[in-house]
Parts: C-alpha cells; sequence; structure tokens
C-alpha cells in the first residue's frame, strides 16, 4: 500500500467515526481497536460504552487501469470481510467499501446475489450493513450509507465493559 492510500485509509477511518458520531447517542470510538483477538478498523460502543456495538471493517475498491471497477477482486474481498465478521462479536457490522482514486468515476458500491444472502446471519438475526466512502484528494470524506445494519443476537455486554475500562477511546463526549 502506498504512503497517499495510507493517508486516504486514515481518512476514510475518520469519516467512519464522524457517521457514528451522529447515528449514536454518547458514543466511545475506536480506530484500529483490537476487538476480542479480531481487528476491527472502527469500532463504537454507543451509550457512553455501556451500549450497542458496532463494527467496521473498511476495504480500498481496485480499478483497472482503463478505469473500470475490478468486480472480481470486490466479490473476493467483500467475500473475505464477511468471513472475517463471523468471529467478529458485535450488534451491528457494517462492510466499508473505499474510493480514494480521483482519475475515475467512482462506481456505486452494493452487492448482488450470493453476497447478498450472505449478509445475513445464518439464523437470520442480523444483516451486515453497506458503506461507501469516498475520500478523494483534498476533498472532505463523505460516507454513505448503502444498505442498513439489522441488529445481530450478541452477549457481548461484559466484553464491552471490559473494553472500556481497559482501552481510551479515539473519540468520546467529554463531560
Amino acid at each position: 500500500m502506498t504512503i497517499n492510500e495510507e493517508r486516504q485509509l486514515g481518512l476514510a477511518k475518520s469519516a467512519a467515526l464522524a457517521f457514528f458520531e451522529t447515528r449514536t447517542a454518547i458514543p466511545k470510538i475506536y480506530i484500529d481497536a483490537d476487538w476480542n483477538g479480531q481487528r476491527v478498523d472502527v469500532l463504537a460502543i454507543d451509550r457512553d460504552g455501556i451500549g450497542d456495538v458496532h463494527a467496521v471493517l473498511l476495504f480500498l475498491r481496485q480499478y483497472t487501469e482503463d478505469g473500470r471497477l475490478d468486480l472480481d477482486a470486490e466479490f473476493r474481498m467483500v467475500s473475505k470481510l464477511i468471513d472475517r465478521f463471523a468471529s467478529v462479536p458485535a450488534n451491528y457490522k457494517y462492510i466499508a467499501a473505499v474510493d480514494i482514486n480521483h482519475k475515475h468515476p467512482i462506481a456505486l458500491f452494493r452487492v448482488d446475489g450470493s453476497l447478498l444472502e450472505r449478509l445475513f446471519s445464518p439464523n437470520f438475526i442480523g444483516r451486515i450493513g453497506l458503506l461507501h466512502i469516498t475520500a478523494v484528494g483534498d476533498e472532505k470524506p463523505e460516507t454513505f450509507y448503502r444498505l442498513g445494519a439489522q441488529r445481530f443476537r450478541a452477549t457481548i455486554a461484559k466484553l464491552a465493559d471490559d473494553y472500556v475500562q481497559h482501552h481510551e477511546a479515539d473519540w468520546e463526549i467529554r463531560a
């Protein structure tokens, strides 16, 4: 990954943080969190650390030399992230596609067919949501909510309590 890609990915993580800042009540938000032995790009714990847990995994979208979205690479990456989420305990889970290149038109992030079905948990209680983040050049990154996440069954109150006690949030409301 180039330094520019790392910088833009950092901006995308900040954009995801801002997304949860406006959609949760008094969140504690962590970037590059080690959550239950899994690396999560953005982790938000609602209600000052005692509420729902939101987890985000990001990936950089790949385009061909002639500017077309590499659909095969995207299918493989989304599939891999769906598999990773099987071991990430969270009430809400999101996959975020990140566009950082201004040399081509940005393609809408969406999934179809078999991947769409795999977004649901095996017991159909919970669905992974989709975010699309554009972090192009010096423009302010934007986050688009492409598919709503549905609440997963997760018994994680003790895990969240322990995490909040032992990790300093990257963003929180201080009273």
